[in-house]
């Protein structure tokens, strides 16, 4: 060998091992992930698809390439993206520990991350937390959002072994079929963990997304377009608000530099699993992930669940939003409630009945003094803790009360519940900590804004819950739980979901009541706002009157061969919808105006007979907001 070869023969035999090492661990994580894997299979289509290319939708279900074949329409509009909750990709570029080595990998969404979470689960945990006090980055530890459209295209691969799970690539499919590229339209992914205002304070957001569709504007001379899903729509709305401060933007910014709003499954009024995930660390949302969701289940115990996601200030700012008001007067419950033991009409969470083995019923619960920000809120935490255990059930804003004094066993001075405002007995005047609550803050100053409402029916979804005290069975996992030597009265998480209560008869499965929406989210969530307030010139929030559009989709699965973890491309589950065959049709009709003026309402659900419920009922609907400016 040449003294050059002899030289670089080493490194290139280090880094095959590690090649081999990699490919080993992407096998295992595979056959853990995907019971049933077949390895040669695997191979076989994995070779196909290097040689093929990025795998890509079939153009007969490409509504993009439809509409340009047969109509030569295209895009008229820029287009600006913003993903949801977890759907796009985070990369350490300062990490602890196992993390240290890894600069610029992905820790969430991504080939690797799959293999971190199966061996250094409580690392990788380590390094996605957020600084409880501050809520922001940890000592040592510094995570980003991926950018471009790799940021949220697949969540895991674009290949077939992991399920080609995609995300947003359909949708840039069909927006390239209609002339898109990467001059006129973008991916503006964030850091999904962060609370709203972090998301300017230390990364600018917002500042540069003013600046990117300022741009947009003056290049094209047309408005742009802005389409969210899921969280999206909260950090879409935080926008407006923020944007139509007069120090940046003003209050005729959005009129002036927006020519539609699509919001794609939209959590308008929050999520119901955020609060039983801040409660118990119990989230049902890591089920759309396919395997990556089972792994996380499997592995992680409750507390350590619920440690991590209490110091994301994103999942605060997905509490169910509107109070009482909304959420406790039964109306999206109505055909589904009939003579049940448990009383979800009047409760958002409802006590068991059933006690657990081992519990003492007489212990009153206490919180780990060890744990709190600040030792001397420990008498509050203990009051909240005992005036939960003592009631038959919780409505919203008893339980949203609850959680802002415990702090996910920290105390009321964790970072998220000094960013968000939840009170709706004493209504806050408008700032940064009620920006996030579309029923506290209106649209924009808008006349010429149309708004999309665009989402999935049919599926049952979370919508309330049987808890119960803890019986204290994590003690068997000691370094993950509090129990502090043996006492008794302190077990974390406090409370845990019922699983024993069954009732399908009242859509009550292992403990959680089920109602319409969308597998994610419910349709009290999806479609009030736009179908209730947003429509109602006297409730305030939309005082300038931008057109409102509702298009519902129903939920038709079937399995399809190329895309076997999927369910079809009529399904309309909370992350399926991104490539829904309809859903699309309906967007490359907005974006490139192709008959847009003939879309009208479509509304398959009870939408409507809820909005009129909730008006109906003497504890029901939205007190109007607090003036922000006076319109023309």
């Amino acid at each position: 060998l040449s003294p050059m070869a002899e030289q670089v023969m080493p490194e290139l035999q280090q880094q095959l091992e590690l090649l081999e090492m990699r490919m080993r661990d992407t096998l295992e994580s595979a056959r853990f992930i995907a019971p049933g894997f077949n390895e040669t299979l695997y191979w076989l289509r994995l070779n196909q698809t290097a040689n093929q290319g990025s795998v890509t939708t079939q153009e007969r279900l490409r509504p993009g390439y439809q509409l340009a074949q047969k109509y030569n329409a295209q895009g008229q509009h820029p287009v600006i993206m913003v993903p949801g909750f977890v759907t796009s990709g985070l990369e350490v570029w300062k990490g602890k520990a196992c993390m240290e080595k890894f600069f610029r990998e992905r820790v969430w969404g991504g080939f690797a991350s799959a293999q971190y979470w199966l061996r250094q689960r409580y690392c990788v945990m380590e390094n996605l937390a957020l600084d409880p006090v501050h809520g922001g980055d940890p000592d040592g530890i510094k995570l980003r959002s991926a950018q471009g459209f790799q940021a949220a295209d697949f969540f895991v691969g674009n290949d077939w072994m992991w399920g080609n799970y995609w995300v947003w690539s359909k949708i840039f499919e069909n927006l390239a079929d209609v002339g898109y590229d990467g001059s006129t339209m973008t991916m503006e992914a964030y850091d999904w963990r962060l609370g709203m205002a972090l998301l300017e304070e230390r990364d600018g957001y917002f500042t540069q997304l003013k600046s990117r569709i300022e741009a947009y504007h003056k290049t094209s001379g047309k408005k742009v377009i802005i389409t969210s899903h899921s969280m999206g729509v909260i950090v879409v709305h935080y926008f407006f608000a923020w944007v139509t401060e007069k120090s940046n933007g003003g209050k005729y910014w959005v009129d002036k530099h927006v020519h539609a709003f699509v919001n794609i499954a939209g959590a308008s009024l929050g999520v119901v699993k955020a609060s039983s995930a801040l409660m118990s660390g119990e989230m049902s949302d890591t089920v759309f992930m396919g395997g990556i969701g089972n792994v996380i289940e499997h592995f992680i115990p409750r507390k350590a669940r619920k440690d991590l996601w209490s110091s994301w200030g994103s999942l605060w700012a997905m509490l169910p939003k509107g109070g009482d008001a909304l959420w406790n007067t039964g109306a999206d419950l109505e055909s589904t409630t009939k003579n049940s033991d448990y009383d979800f009409n009047k409760h958002f969470f409802v006590m068991s009945k059933n006690e657990g083995e081992g519990l003492i019923i007489n212990e009153v619960p206490m919180c780990n003094r060890d744990e709190l920000l600040d030792p001397s809120s420990e008498p509050v935490v203990n009051e909240a803790l005992q005036q939960f255990s003592s009631r038959e059930g919780h409505s919203a804003q008893q339980l949203i009360d609850f959680l802002l004094k415990w702090g996910g066993g920290m105390g009321p001075d964790i970072s998220p519940t000094k960013l968000h405002s939840f009170n709706y007995v004493k209504r806050e005047k408008p700032s940064s900590r009620t920006w996030h609550d579309l029923t506290q803050t209106p649209l924009p100053y808008a006349p010429n804004l149309k708004i999309y409402c665009m989402y999935g029916v049919g599926i049952e979804t979370e919508r309330a819950y049987v808890y119960k005290r803890n019986p204290g069975e994590q003690r068997s996992f000691m370094d993950d739980n509090s129990s502090d030597n043996g006492n008794t009265q302190i077990v974390d998480p406090p409370f845990i979901l019922d699983t024993s209560v069954e009732d399908p008869e009242n859509g009550i499965i292992h403990g959680i009541k089920y109602a319409d929406g969308d597998g994610s989210v419910p349709l009290l969530s999806l479609g009030y706002m736009c179908a209730g307030p947003w429509r109602n010139k006297e409730s305030g929030l939309n005082p300038s009157g931008s057109k409102i559009i509702i298009r519902e989709y129903d939920h038709r699965p079937e399995f399809t061969v190329d895309d076997p973890m999927r369910k079809g491309p009529f399904s309309s589950e909370h992350v399926d919808i991104l490539g829904n065959v309809e859903m699309m049709e309906d967007l490359m009709k907005i974006v490139t105006d192709h008959e847009v003026e003939t879309m009208e309402d479509k509304i398959l659900s009870d939408i409507n007979g809820i909005v009129r419920r909730i008006d109906d009922h003497p504890k029901g609907g939205l007190p109007r907001p607090k003036r922000r400016w006076r319109f023309p």
